[in-house]
């Protein structure tokens, strides 16, 4: 419920405070959760949809789906390009007719043609081409997208709220400081694998160094109630079995070579105290060579009232005030950075059958101090910088305590220390909606010990504010905020099956870094769903064109119904979707997140794809002229198929040839087409050279003339439409560097 990996004390003693938050209320235990150590009894106050996990999956259920910014978009350009054509068409069906005194059927044939020319058939083939493709490109980054139109929204993101356990951090409580007498020994190695090592100020320790941190060791590998799992065909990483703590000591033992079976052999185990939240210590009894010894873990503080001795180098000596002040130091200087703090005693037993526990547990003499955290995952860091760097706001909530939580959002850089604010879940109560969202955009706040109704609050209330939150989960508690959110990001390897059902994608990897990267994978995607709008749209005009000079001009028709139909659902097909496939450009994670209200297909698509299309337009058709008139062709005269076949074909062939041009220029919208790599998207490639195959299959095959009214064409006319491809280039590259001054 807390969706944390760490065991909550629970009793079966009242609670005196009242109305305490069901977290924190230690007399409470709940369906679904699990016990790790002791035993009780417990009266059944709730059953089935009245219980925590019930409520919890009817907040699941009360959420509907949202159609996505993707699917909007869609909807909304295709209705508005359904009363474009039929309008567009109407008018022209009224002009051919009524004008040009054009036959019924030859108006009606001309209205078909506006109308094909003025709706993009394939683009939402294309667009939902696109998606897939980037989906499976998106899942070697560790990222697994479970709804297409959730790629868009991606790019949109403005706010994370992330968990810490598993997400921030690796999920893996590691030992990293261990004191004995007047020594701080660093360990190194991160996780539960059993790799690593011991140094004091950067140099290996002495063997005489060594003997206290050695016992200490072994009485936190023989006081101990966990197991250390190698990997295997069903966890592919080392794991652990049992309580954290008790792992990271045990991993901690294991890193200096000690056998938990050989210690065991040597002294085995007789008699476990448990732990319990009133003595917040454990301590197990041993006979080794015909003495008993008493080993015991717990709180520093706990410990501490039961020693009255302590090791100082080899000897062991009285536990004076002033070791007591010395100890207490080290204990604040582990607790500021972040360091769960465990202290460690033993105790030498006389010889007798039975003892109590309050008789074991006197006397002790002090080993040690352990400083233990679930340490941050390497990659986390870089990845806070290039999100903020990016303008979105970063928001830790979760179910540890907040000192915890501030000490990793401090290390890996969520937040900074003498700004930061904890707001606790029972704060929250007491806090208005507009404080959290206000709070959220200071990027200095962290929620603290927060139940599933209180996330999902926190959620719903980032988006009435107009953010666009991406919400990370693991646990059926996460479910419902999963749900809400724009983005739900539940995780791959440590995620219930209920939090991956209710998000939209799955890190395979846990790691925030790779939220990072889908965000990134967003904005490119939406980038490139720009330039083939703007790819597609340019050979629109290029269409539509040549029936608006037909109509107003009079000229015989340049470009037939058949031919617009091969280009949309054919030739430009290819190479619109390896548009999709571009790299990003520089600096698109400088940006600050874009507007959820801002159009893919806005001024700038319209403007930019209208340059390029009448760039197109006006080569193709002046070709189609050049062609009749070279045949023999007066204006308001008749001329000879063939001729006019020529003419319609150097058109048709002009706008696949200078398509070619189109695509090229549309890799960037402000880099130099000649500063990208003609290397970093092949298909690109394959789509011109798909482009050309068919055109010239179109061209020259026989019954491929036939059915698409085309004709052979001369060298000349290819070197004419190359040049046509050239100047498209050239004029892009013209508005790219106007682009460029006006920016700066």
């Amino acid at each position: 419920l807390t969706g944390e990996s760490e065991p909550q004390p629970r009793t079966t003693e009242p609670v005196a405070v009242v109305d305490v938050p069901y977290l924190d209320a230690s007399n409470m235990v709940f369906m679904s959760t699990s016990v790790a150590k002791g035993q009780g009894k417990a009266v059944v106050i709730n059953t089935g949809m009245k219980t925590k996990f019930g409520q919890i999956a009817s907040l699941t259920q009360e959420i509907a789906d949202e159609p996505s910014p993707l699917q909007r978009e869609i909807a909304y350009m295709a209705k508005y390009d359904f009363i474009l054509a039929i309008t567009v068409g109407v008018i022209f069906f009224t002009v051919s007719a009524v004008w040009l005194h054009l036959q019924i059927y030859a108006s009606i044939l001309f209205m078909i043609g506006v109308m094909v020319a003025c709706v993009p058939e394939g683009l939402q083939v294309t667009v939902s081409s696109a998606l897939a493709i980037n989906v499976l490109k998106m899942v070697k980054e560790n990222v697994l997208v479970k709804k297409l139109s959730a790629v868009q929204t991606l790019g949109s993101v403005t706010v994370i709220c992330t968990d810490k356990t598993g997400t921030i951090t690796r999920g893996e409580m590691t030992v990293e400081r261990i004191w004995v007498y007047d020594m701080v020994i660093e360990v190194s190695g991160v996780g539960y694998d059993p790799v690593g090592g011991f140094s004091v100020d950067g140099r290996a320790l002495e063997e005489e160094e060594f003997c206290t941190v050695e016992k200490l060791l072994e009485i936190s590998a023989l006081c101990n109630s966990a197991k250390v799992e190698a990997p295997s065909d069903r966890n592919k990483c080392w794991s652990i079995v049992g309580d954290p703590t008790d792992g990271a000591l045990l991993v901690a033992a294991l890193k200096h070579g000690l056998s938990v079976q050989g210690l065991l052999i040597e002294k085995p185990l007789f008699r476990i105290i448990p732990f319990d939240s009133k003595r917040k210590r454990m301590t197990t009894l041993h006979r080794s060579g015909g003495q008993n010894f008493a080993f015991t873990k717990g709180g520093p503080r706990s410990i501490l009232s039961i020693c009255d001795r302590i090791i100082v180098g080899s000897n062991v000596e009285e536990l004076t005030a002033q070791n007591v002040s010395l100890i207490e130091t080290k204990i604040r200087e582990f607790a500021n950075r972040g360091l769960r703090v465990i202290a460690i005693a033993y105790k030498e037993l006389p010889e007798k059958r039975r003892y109590t526990d309050k008789e074991v547990e006197k006397g002790m003499v002090l080993v040690g101090l352990v400083g233990m955290k679930d340490p941050p995952r390497t990659e986390v860091k870089q990845a806070v910088a290039v999100a903020k760097q990016a303008g979105i706001k970063i928001a830790i909530i979760t179910g540890d305590y907040g000192p915890t939580a501030q000490a990793i959002a401090e290390e890996v850089g969520i937040v900074e220390p003498e700004k930061c604010r904890i707001i606790r879940g029972v704060d929250l109560e007491n806090i208005g909606d507009d404080q959290i969202a206000e709070e959220v955009k200071k990027q200095s706040v962290i929620f603290a010990r927060v139940s599933p109704e209180q996330k999902l609050r926190i959620v719903k209330t980032l988006k009435r504010h107009g953010e666009i939150v991406a919400v990370t989960g693991d646990g059926a508690n996460d479910a419902p905020s999963l749900r809400e959110a724009d983005i739900g990001v539940a995780m791959g390897l440590s995620g219930t099956d209920v939090a991956r059902e209710a998000a939209d994608m799955v890190l395979l990897d846990d790691s925030f870094a790779s939220i990072v990267k889908a965000i990134e994978s967003g904005r490119t995607i939406y980038e490139n769903l720009r330039k083939f709008m703007v790819y597609v749209f340019a050979h629109n005009w290029a269409e539509l064109i040549p029936y608006i000079l037909y109509a107003v001009l009079g000229i015989p028709l340049p470009l037939l119904v058949i031919q617009v139909l091969a280009i949309d659902l054919g030739i430009d097909v290819i190479p619109s979707l390896a548009l999709s496939r571009e790299p990003p450009e520089p600096g698109i994670m400088s940006e600050q997140p874009r507007s959820i209200k801002e159009r893919l297909f806005n001024i700038k698509v319209f403007l930019r794809s209208f340059y390029i299309g009448a760039i197109i337009a006006t080569g193709a058709v002046l070709g189609c002229i050049t062609t009749w008139v070279a045949g023999g062709w007066q204006f308001g005269s008749s001329m000879p198929d063939a001729v006019y076949r020529k003419g319609t074909t150097m058109t048709f062939a002009g706008i696949v040839i200078a398509q070619v041009g189109d695509v090229l220029a549309c890799r960037t919208n402000k880099v130099s087409l000649f500063k990208t790599s003609f290397k970093s998207n092949k298909w690109i490639w394959l789509g011109i050279a798909a482009q050309i195959s068919i055109i010239s299959t179109l061209v020259y095959v026989p019954f491929m003339q036939a059915i698409f009214q085309t004709t052979g064409l001369g060298p000349l006319d290819w070197a004419f439409l190359a040049i046509l491809a050239c100047i498209v280039v050239f004029a892009e590259e013209t508005r790219k560097w106007a682009s460029r001054r006006h920016s700066k």
